[in-house]
């Protein structure tokens, strides 16, 4: 088990992150703040937090995963799991998240690549978690970077959610699950030329500048590509990849 994690580090290092930052699971308190401070300030809201100290503690302790990304002892970047068995024990990656100076240098790639180091060498063989559809930087990023596929469409899976960044909006998701026992970590699924059959589902460029100028006409684009997707999944299409231009593109399960 050492080893297995010795080598998936050495690789983790190999990749563009930032130079001198250290990826590790965290346990003591004071790191345990810091990364509770990361959460808080990447969901921000008026009052209340992510999660609470005391809870957070307790998960780590009962076996949850919590990770952080730190230079120069400051965390800047952490990553929060826990079991889960809707059918088969898998990890379930709630929180993944960034220091806003420090987005686009590879720390978030680092810290799926240490959680996934994590989950095997701890019995695991699959990791999911939850994303915005109507992002195209993390649809990118699942399906393409890591290679997870998607389980399912989550109309307004969280309710109504009171951060900066959902405020306003429906809490749609897609499912994603990683099948960290494959050696898919170099999947590219960039679709170019997409089978005449297969469906494409636009989303924006940019959803997010694009809630704050018009709420109503991010929502009128929430709620289509809810329709789409929800239709093509009726239909037994599946999401097989993403393209240059943004667009989920589908595929008929008996054609995969």
């Amino acid at each position: 088990m050492f080893f297995a994690l010795f080598e998936g580090i050495q690789r983790l290092y190999n990749s563009n992150m930032l130079p001198n930052v250290t990826v590790k699971t965290i346990e003591n308190n004071t790191e345990l703040q810091q990364a509770r401070h990361i959460f808080d300030k990447t969901w921000s809201k008026d009052n209340g937090t992510e999660v609470t100290a005391n809870l957070l503690k307790a998960m780590v302790h009962s076996g949850s995963y919590l990770a952080g990304a730190f230079l120069s002892g400051n965390c800047i970047g952490a990553s929060f799991a826990f079991p889960a068995k809707p059918t088969s024990l898998r990890l379930h990656s709630h929180m993944t998240a960034v220091s806003t100076q420090y987005m686009n240098l590879g720390i978030g790639f680092a810290l799926k690549s240490h959680q996934k180091i994590w989950a095997r060498n701890n019995g695991y063989s699959e990791i999911t978690w939850t994303f915005d559809p109507l992002i195209s930087k993390n649809a990118n990023f699942n399906l393409v970077k890591l290679g997870a596929d998607v389980e399912s469409y989550l109309p307004n899976f969280y309710g109504e959610m009171l951060d900066s960044i959902n405020l306003t909006d429906e809490s749609d998701r897609l499912m994603a699950c990683w099948k960290i026992l494959e050696n898919n970590s170099q999947v590219k699924r960039i679709i170019e030329s997409p089978d005449l059959s297969d469906l494409l589902i636009k989303i924006p460029d940019d959803i997010m500048t694009l809630r704050i100028n018009s709420i109503k006409e991010s929502l009128e684009i929430r709620l289509n590509v809810r329709r789409q997707f929800l239709e093509a999944i009726d239909l037994g299409y599946k999401i097989v990849g993403f393209s240059k231009t943004n667009e989920y593109i589908l595929r008929k399960t008996s054609q995969i």
